[in-house]
């Protein structure tokens, strides 16, 4: 039943503070409760409170929105909807009864929900005071917007009301949502947002040139080291990580049983005077300086947001090639991936084209017979910035000899035309495609060889490229476009690490998500966004072995440096 019209005791005079709307209550209600649904990953007590706060203001201010509608159009049609004493007396008793059960019933079942959510990665769920701390948040978050919104009715109100002594009531009225609106609008574009972002920035910057408590290298294979172009304080933090977090000879003879060389790292930063070009014609200059182009497989590497190399796909290149390797990577920022991916998604692909494209131009000129194996790979807004290098799927076959990208999110470009003609019956958690002959995908390490089905794939032809990916990595699915359409992969059946309670719900299922990339490397390797030991037979396969080989001792070795540097 629409909320009664407003009804002030004088002019210009509103409700009091604390008079809420029914239907909105209503609305507000629902979406709050469809908020605690689960997810891909589960929730820290604060993103859940964080999630039900924002639902619960949005279900309200649409519930607002129905119940203006509806007096309007009553109004414009003459429609008068009365109940009976007898009938409004049960509804006045039911209602509340109701309420209460379906309350109380979702409640029970979104918690355990969540639970089975917390099991199927490996995670402990919230317990009773999570959620008490969690709803204390959400209501807080409510109130406060609420607040916020009633300040600016009073605010248009009042303006409105001054504007009525030398104007129309009607024009006056549009004039003072008007100008609230545009007010409230650039105070949350640039002063709200932007000063945040800055400050953020700030923060983010400091972070990059924090110290890592590591020396320079003191090998002339790294840059950084005796004899570099780059200097050590250039490179940033997570460059001067990257350089020194290669495997010894003696690590890699240990789990290769095989003669091993010292792999190459190379890596340049961005600096404020310096460019993305310039930074990617830095790191071919440090490429030529170590003659890295005469070394078996030469790798380039897209890093994610902050300059992160994910160390599982680097010593995997080093160790499947004695060290017989070079590793070329970049930095193009210094923010985290996930405020890139929702703030500048420009910047990672004009990076991951120019490092690409300058390697690819030194790598032609070289007989055909004495070329190193170029390689591509990238995890997260590295895949995604990596991948940019290519205009299609035809030119990355054509141009590179293989790759794995990792957690690739699903607005990436190549992806989405690979997913969009993926083999009929494929589900988009691990698409089939043409028969897996160049390109597969794959939720884990043993889906190389067969589809999500268990049928096995024909030949794997040269160059060869997987696409990893998790089907509850919520960096993979995230997307705008979940707002208001349902996605395949929920509409599909769904991966080991999804709990089948997961749906599609509006609005709420696009923030949930949002929140899930904030806790996707809590859960252990092979679940979220934590991508380890499944990337050696990747990387093997893609460098010329076969994904059935025994990997045991090498993925030992490799966890093992992984962790020595971690």
């Amino acid at each position: 039943m629409p909320d009664a019209p407003e009804t002030p005791s004088r002019p210009g005079a509103g409700r009091a503070w604390w008079h809420l709307s029914r239907t909105g209550l209503l609305f507000g209600a629902a979406y709050f409760l469809t908020s605690m649904a689960p997810s891909l990953l589960p929730r820290t007590w604060y993103y859940q409170g964080l999630i039900s706060g924002l639902c619960a203001v949005a279900g309200y201010a649409l519930g607002v929105l129905v119940a203006w509608v509806v007096r309007r159009v009553s109004h414009l049609i003459d429609l008068h909807v009365t109940v009976s004493g007898e009938a409004r007396h049960w509804l006045l008793v039911a209602a509340p009864v109701f309420g209460a059960v379906a309350v109380l019933g979702l409640t029970v079942a979104n918690v355990r929900a969540q639970a089975r959510t917390a099991a199927v990665v490996r995670l402990a769920p919230l317990d009773p005071v999570d959620w008490a701390l969690a709803l204390a948040l959400a209501a807080l978050i409510a109130v406060l917007f609420l607040a916020i919104a009633r300040g600016l009715r009073g605010a248009t109100h009042q303006l409105a009301q001054a504007a009525g002594q030398v104007l129309p009531k009607t024009i006056a009225t549009v004039i003072a949502v008007v100008v609230v609106a545009t007010a409230t609008a650039w105070v949350t574009d640039s002063v709200l947002f932007h000063r945040g972002m800055q400050a953020f920035a700030g923060v983010a910057a400091q972070v990059n040139t924090a110290p890592t408590g590591r020396a320079a290298p003191t090998s002339s294979l790294r840059s950084g080291g005796p004899g570099s172009l780059e200097s050590w304080d250039s490179l940033g933090y997570q460059g001067q990580m990257f350089v020194t977090s290669a495997p010894t000879p003696k690590q890699i003879t240990a789990a290769t049983d095989r003669g091993a060389i010292e792999p190459i790292r190379v890596y340049a930063g961005r600096t404020p005077d310096r460019s993305v070009d310039d930074v990617a014609d830095a790191v071919v200059a440090e490429l030529k300086r170590t003659n890295a182009f005469h070394r078996r497989v030469l790798a380039v590497f897209t890093t994610t947001g902050t300059g992160w190399v994910d160390d599982w796909s680097a010593q995997s290149v080093e160790y499947l090639s004695n060290g017989d390797s070079a590793i070329a990577a970049m930095q193009y920022s210094y923010l985290p991936s996930a405020m890139s991916m929702m703030t500048d998604r420009d910047t990672p692909r004009e990076a991951g084209k120019a490092l690409f494209d300058k390697v690819y131009a030194v790598w032609r000129t070289l007989p055909e017979d004495d070329r190193p194996q170029l390689v591509v790979g990238g995890e997260s807004l590295g895949s995604y910035g990596g991948q940019a290098a290519f205009s299609s799927a035809d030119d990355m076959l054509a141009r590179a000899q293989g790759g794995v990208w990792v957690g690739t999110p699903s607005f990436t470009g190549i992806w989405q035309s690979l997913t969009a003609r993926r083999n009929e019956g494929s589900p988009e958690i691990v698409p089939v495609v043409d028969a897996g002959l160049h390109i597969r995908f794959a939720a884990s390490g043993d889906q190389l060889t067969h589809d999500y089905y268990g049928r096995d794939y024909g030949a794997w032809d040269f160059p060869r490229f997987v696409y990893a990916q998790h089907a509850s990595d919520p960096v993979v699915w995230w997307n705008p476009a979940l707002l208001g359409a349902e996605p395949d992969w929920l509409r599909e059946p769904r991966g080991h690490d999804v709990n089948p309670d997961v749906t599609w719900i509006p609005f709420v299922t696009f923030w949930q998500l949002t929140t899930d990339m904030a806790v996707g490397h809590d859960p252990p390797d092979g679940y979220g966004h934590r991508y380890g030991p499944e990337l050696v037979p990747a990387w093997g396969s893609v460098l010329g072995g076969s994904p059935t080989d025994d990997y045991t001792k090498l993925v030992a070795g490799i966890e093992e440096t992984v962790n020595r540097v971690a």
